[in-house]
């Protein structure tokens, strides 16, 4: 348990935005491909997403939040279905575009 504990700590260390954990849908769209998946949370710099299916990751891979929000991304991790995603455009950006739908704490970095 403490090998857990510790894991974790060194991972919060290394975030610079705070994470606000969600439950939204979405898919991730790569080229003519997408998979729908699920947003468990989400920060000014990525977001973690589980898929439904798998998808194969390229360079240009789409966010895309209620049909319409589209975020340019990149795989940072992959651990099965479960994806880390770092988000290419600069923080102020998408905290400007989240603004209405998360609390204001978790753009502070």
């Amino acid at each position: 348990m403490q090998a857990t504990q510790t894991k974790t700590a060194a991972s919060t260390d290394r975030r610079t935005h705070k994470r606000t954990h969600v439950l939204f849908s979405g898919c991730l769209v790569s080229g003519d491909r997408s998979a729908k998946g699920i947003l468990f949370d989400i920060s000014a710099g990525g977001a973690r997403v589980c898929l439904a299916e798998p998808l194969d990751s390229c360079s240009a891979i789409t966010l895309r939040l209620a049909d319409k929000i589209d975020f340019h991304v990149e795989v940072a991790w992959r651990q099965g279905q479960m994806l880390g995603l770092k988000f290419r455009e600069a923080p102020a950006k998408i905290s400007a575009t989240l603004a209405g739908l998360l609390p204001l704490d978790c753009f502070a970095a």
